[in-house]
């Protein structure tokens, strides 16, 4: 009974070992996606936003990879929200360092953001019985972004990933002046990766 068992343990390690060795952690000539529901938290005023986020990444060598990024803007965990809209898209170099399976990168990525303020009530001359509002345009806003990403590769085609953003953003032109809109967004989740060539 011990030697079978003893048997199928090394064919199963044996198999690990090399199911491991055949995993395309980086490199040149992967494509990797993910989506995951992210919050952003705005540094001025305490708000959490909600995104729906993604981002496509290629590597065209074994350390540098090339990654895009899409958040769109949901809603704000406050009530009333102060966003009526915050969508992003940036792009940017990322430098990778590998340690087996774990991949820790880091990058800056510029794009803009598609911003809209919420109403804000405009005080009257004559008082009325509801407050007047004078809506705020939407404005694309450039934008800056320092980012730090982790993940895991768990199998060929499947990595898990922790990604990390700090947003600069201005809108200018409030009734109040500029709104700093500087966030840190998180995101988290399953991604997946493919091997385009060698």
């Amino acid at each position: 009974m011990v030697k079978p068992l003893v048997l199928l343990g090394a064919l199963a390690t044996s198999f690990m070992v090399r199911a491991q060795e055949a995993v395309p952690y980086t490199g040149a000539g992967l494509l990797r996606a993910s989506a995951a529901i992210s919050p952003g938290f705005l540094f001025d005023g305490g708000t959490t936003n909600i995104y729906l986020g993604g981002k496509l990444e290629y590597f065209p060598e074994d350390r540098i990879s090339f990654r895009g990024d899409g958040f769109w803007y949901v809603n704000s965990q406050q009530k009333p929200a102060p966003l009526e809209a915050n969508s992003q898209v940036s792009f940017g170099p990322f430098l990778h360092s590998m340690h087996g399976r774990l991949d820790l990168s880091a990058g800056v990525q510029a794009g803009v953001s598609f911003v809209k303020p919420a109403n804000e009530p405009i005080v009257p001359m004559i008082a009325l019985e509801r407050p007047v509002t004078d809506p705020l345009p939407m404005r694309i806003v450039p934008t800056m972004a320092l980012c730090g990403s982790l993940s895991y590769a768990v199998w060929d085609y499947f990595h898990f990933f922790v990604d990390l953003r700090l947003l600069r953003s201005r809108y200018e032109g409030g009734p109040q002046g500029t709104i700093k809109l500087d966030e840190a967004i998180l995101s988290a989740g399953l991604g997946w990766q493919f091997r385009l060539h060698q």
